[in-house]
């Protein structure tokens, strides 16, 4: 007969997952910014090429919209700056996710080991 995972372990277990599940979203949500700012920077490096009086157009919606080019270069300036404030505020809520998800790793290996002396050097927890 199987044993039981005591309480304890499964706790820590489920805490585990949770952590890894919000490392994953917020790895995805910078990954998205990221994108985002790839493509500003290519757009801004398109717009630098144009004159001042070369016409652009902006979506909005379904429909092209004639903006200036001074105007566009300053929305996407300004969206690119806050792009760069959430990526960095997500690289850091990262790395301390990180640190929180290994120093819990660690911990549910101690009390692996504790409960399961037998499993001293192997990295595989027993079945539920």
């Amino acid at each position: 007969m199987a044993e039981k995972i005591p309480p304890e372990v499964q706790t820590q277990l489920i805490k585990l997952q949770q952590l890894q599940k919000q490392l994953d979203n917020l790895t995805y949500e910078r990954s998205v910014i990221d994108s985002e700012l790839r493509e500003i920077n290519k757009i801004l490096e398109e717009l630098s090429k144009l004159t001042t009086d070369t016409s652009v157009y902006k979506i909005v919606g379904n429909i092209l919209v004639k903006k200036d080019k001074t105007a566009i270069e300053q929305e996407l300036n300004d969206r690119k700056e806050i792009l760069e404030l959430r990526s960095r505020t997500y690289l850091k809520q990262e790395s301390l996710l990180r640190k929180q998800f290994e120093d819990l790793q660690k911990n549910v290996n101690d009390l692996l080991q504790r409960y399961y002396p037998q499993l001293k050097g192997s990295s595989n927890p027993p079945k539920a």
